[in-house]
């Protein structure tokens, strides 16, 4: 198994005081760099989504991606969940389950869920294995999880680069092994994983869990 970097301060008190802007934030990150990986994930949860499936949103920040999906008309059973509270806060108006918790210690027993997704979550916590760990536990036999993160990548030009600099230097994460991230899926048990394809700082590992496959 890769052990994914590990040890970093916690970053909740950081995003609770970016809760106000961080709509704006985000989606100059997705503008950049990272708006392919979150269509991937996007266009595969849609895919693998159907009535009364129940899927969890795992750092869900400000609910942005469970709008999208209300939106589309999904009848899916939603729960987001974040360890910041002020996210959260956010997310008041979204007619699902809303919890606060966080990802290296999910509040759910084991295969409650159909779908997990995490986007641009895993790399701002202290253990991203352990976050791995927990997003397997809840998932059901042929349930699918759907990774979106920042990426160790080569940079392409002085674009990445400089996206990479501002990242680090602002201190809201970091950038994880795609290799990695398969590769903890992988040693959670019969999963079929696949990293999409992409460019850049950002990747999504896409996985889903064999049938009936021993824990």
């Amino acid at each position: 198994m890769t052990v994914l970097e590990a040890g970093r301060a916690d970053l909740v008190p950081l995003y609770d005081r970016l809760a106000p802007v961080y709509d704006r934030l985000h989606h100059r990150w997705l503008r950049r760099a990272g708006g392919e990986a979150q269509a991937a994930l996007e266009a595969a949860v849609r895919a693998a989504l159907g009535p009364g499936q129940a899927l969890l949103d795992a750092g869900c920040g400000t609910g942005a991606f469970a709008r999208r999906l209300l939106a589309d008309g999904c009848a899916a059973d939603l729960t987001l969940l974040d360890p910041s509270r002020e996210m959260l806060r956010r997310c008041a108006d979204i007619p699902c389950e809303r919890v606060h918790g966080r990802l290296e210690a999910l509040p759910f027993g084991a295969e409650t869920f159909d779908i997990v997704t995490c986007a641009w979550a895993l790399e701002t916590v202290a253990e991203p294995a352990a976050a791995i760990v927990e997003m397997a536990r809840v998932l059901r036999g042929g349930g699918l999880l759907c990774v979106a993160f920042c990426a160790q990548r080569p940079d392409r030009g002085v674009a990445d680069w400089v996206i990479r600099r501002s990242l680090t230097r602002r201190g809201t994460g970091r950038f994880l092994s795609v290799r990695g991230v398969a590769r903890t899926i992988a040693a959670q048990g019969s999963f079929e994983v696949r990293s999409v394809p992409l460019a850049g700082p950002a990747a999504m590992v896409v996985a889903r869990r064999v049938p009936g496959s021993p824990r």
